[in-house]
């Protein structure tokens, strides 16, 4: 009964922590009953509202097996998260507001503001829907009189109530507790987001315009990458009949559209330069991807009038015609969720994320504490230890908000009395909270933070081990200990991502690569070089995406150092081809290799003035 990030998600959080006492299966299955039911029912909804715009059962069963498997919405009905409630919220206030244009009930209307005022106590990303919402009152406004506004007004605050978990359970003893929102400041912090920022997705990103332009664009990647040409063109036949039959709906469409699609991805502005940014981006796709079903739903029906009209007129069977068109487009749908299904087979065994946490926890001494961050290992790990309650003596921390969250030590301090919490503030914090209790527990971290001359941090598995000058392990003694840990590590690439490499998922594969890379980038610094190659050549078979490049470097470094030529200058020739963006170090290396041992002063000439010229372009002159 914890307080998630910013802004907090209230209702989802009360209704997961209801279904985690079930008493069957994982705490993560029951919580992801939260995403199938919800989308199962969303595409029951689907279906009743193409059903009402096109009275075509057929249409309506079209885009409800379409959307079932789409692969990002079978993604997400399965994975514990928050979209697939938004998704459900959404596409019932649409069936709402259309029932209510077609029937003037005003039942219809009152439900619809319940519903808005439940999923902005779910998700903020609603808040987009809000222009559309104007647009649809403002041209269905004969319909509002006589209506008084309180009334809707009630209903809508009544969908607002799950806030009140917020403050209750802050008050509680989860680790998981963001911005400790027991008073006002703190409710207000964490539902306005202050810790992330206002106008972008992640607090360091979007500062130029260009890097808004590219979200537009990876959107539009993205819409043809899972509905494929076929669904884009019934899209815009849908679009083309609304325009026709129905102005309102479709200005209602086209509006929702633009605020959930290109704009809004405009102003989140997520960083797109690896396998887990681009997860992170595409579950937004998703209320955009609602509009879109019915639109396909709608273009199925206009295509097949089109089509019956053709027919008939030009040939003499075009009584058969219509039924052998709906067979052939149904091929559309199916195909999609059959491709779908095999992405997912053997989800009900795949442990990937749980294997992860379960490493990280199980690595380290008795009563250690334990810093991580980033949201793949800092996520899993915390499921293992909070929810699972493996290895309940570990102090299991997020190390970020050891210095971002002024409320942090408070909960620290709330759950685990044993910790010595100091009393230095923000950037001080994490370093005086390490020296606090070094001489108390062994401390482990994923991230360097700074510590006091004479301590170091040794590479520890997945994690990094704080250790004294004086008790630093000899290289042979240092290689046998870290061999021992990753022999007994689960092998992420024989699960799930063996079949198919789910973005967010995989960022499990970067986690044990960049870990394995410091193992051998110590041994390549202690001279052995052998074990070096061994260890980074074990970290490509991870199949990594952020550090590749790194490893191949620091294998032609090793082959460099034994004067293995060729071997050196193939490696990095694979460096800087995995390289997302230039390198100057390539140049550099490669430029050393064919002077020093290739001999090759040519070449290496220029070589090494390319590492010039990149190195000036760096160099921020001093006036």
């Amino acid at each position: 009964m914890g307080v998630p990030h910013p802004p907090g998600y209230p209702l989802y959080t009360f209704l997961g922590w209801l279904l985690s006492h079930l008493p069957f299966f994982t705490p993560a299955w029951r919580v992801t009953l939260l995403s199938s039911i919800p989308h199962a029912i969303a595409v029951s909804v689907l279906y009743l509202t193409v059903l009402r715009l096109t009275k075509k059962r057929s249409a309506a069963l079209f885009s409800s097996v379409l959307l079932a498997g789409n692969y990002l919405f079978f993604l997400y009905s399965t994975t514990p998260e928050v979209f697939a409630l938004l998704d459900l919220f959404i596409i019932v206030l649409i069936y709402m507001l259309v029932a209510w244009k077609q029937t003037t009930q005003r039942r219809y209307l009152f439900w619809a503001s319940f519903v808005m005022g439940l999923s902005l106590s779910h998700h903020h990303v609603i808040l987009f829907f809000i222009p559309a919402l104007v647009y649809w009152c403002w041209t269905n406004k004969s319909h509002l009189r006589g209506v008084r506004l309180f009334t809707p007004l009630v209903y809508f605050f009544v969908g607002l109530l799950p806030y009140l978990y917020i403050p209750i359970a802050a008050r509680g003893n989860a680790m998981v507790n963001w911005d400790r929102a027991v008073d006002v400041s703190g409710f207000v912090r964490l539902v306005s987001r202050q810790d992330y920022g206002t106008f972008v997705s992640g607090g360091f990103y979007g500062a130029h315009l260009v890097e808004r332009i590219l979200q537009v664009q990876g959107y539009i990647q993205l819409l043809l990458v899972d509905f494929r040409w076929i669904g884009i063109v019934l899209a815009v036949v849908g679009g083309m009949f609304l325009w026709k039959r129905d102005r309102q709906i479709f200005f209602f469409f086209t509006i929702a559209l633009f605020f959930w699609g290109p704009l809004f991805f405009f102003y989140a502005s997520f960083p797109l330069f690896n396998r887990f940014n681009w997860g992170t981006y595409e579950r937004f796709l998703l209320p955009s991807y609602m509009f879109l079903y019915l639109l396909i739903g709608i273009g199925m029906v206009q295509l097949l009038e089109w089509t019956h009209r053709i027919m008939k007129r030009f040939m003499t069977w075009g009584h058969i015609g219509r039924p052998a068109l709906i067979l052939v487009l149904f091929l559309y749908p199916i195909t999609s969720l059959g491709v779908t299904i095999w992405r997912f087979v053997g989800l009900p065994s795949d442990r990937t994320a749980d294997n992860l946490g379960y490493d990280i926890v199980t690595s380290v001494p008795t009563r250690s504490i334990v810093l991580v961050s980033r949201d793949t290992p800092l996520f899993t790990s915390q499921y293992v230890r909070y929810a699972l309650g493996v290895r309940g003596d570990v102090f299991l921390l997020h190390a970020n908000k050891l210095a971002s969250s002024p409320e942090y030590p408070a909960v620290i301090a709330k759950v685990f009395p044993d910790l010595v919490i100091p009393e230095a503030s923000g950037s001080a914090f994490p370093s005086a909270f390490i020296k606090a209790n070094a001489i108390h527990f062994p401390i482990f971290t994923n991230t360097k933070f700074v510590v006091e001359k004479g301590w170091f941090w040794v590479p520890h598995g997945l994690l990094y081990r704080l250790t004294p000058e004086n008790k630093l392990p000899q290289p042979q003694a240092f290689y046998e200990q870290n061999r021992a840990i990753w022999e007994k590590f689960h092998d992420p690439t024989k699960g799930i991502l063996s079949r198919y490499n789910h973005l967010m998922l995989s960022d499990v594969r970067d986690v044990y690569a960049s870990s394995r890379i410091e193992f051998g980038k110590t041994m390549l610094k202690a001279g052995k070089l052998d074990q070096a190659k061994k260890e980074l050549e074990a970290a490509l078979g991870f199949g990594g995406d952020t550090q590749t490049a790194d490893a191949y470097l620091l294998i032609g470094l090793s082959e460099l150092f034994a004067s293995r030529c060729e071997e050196a200058l193939e490696n990095f020739a694979k460096a800087r081809e995995a390289s997302l963006v230039v390198d100057k170090n390539v140049s550099l290396y490669e430029g050393i290799t064919y002077r020093d041992c290739a001999g090759d002063t040519t070449r290496a000439k220029t070589l090494l003035d390319e590492y010039e010229k990149l190195r000036k372009k760096e160099e921020t002159p001093l006036r």
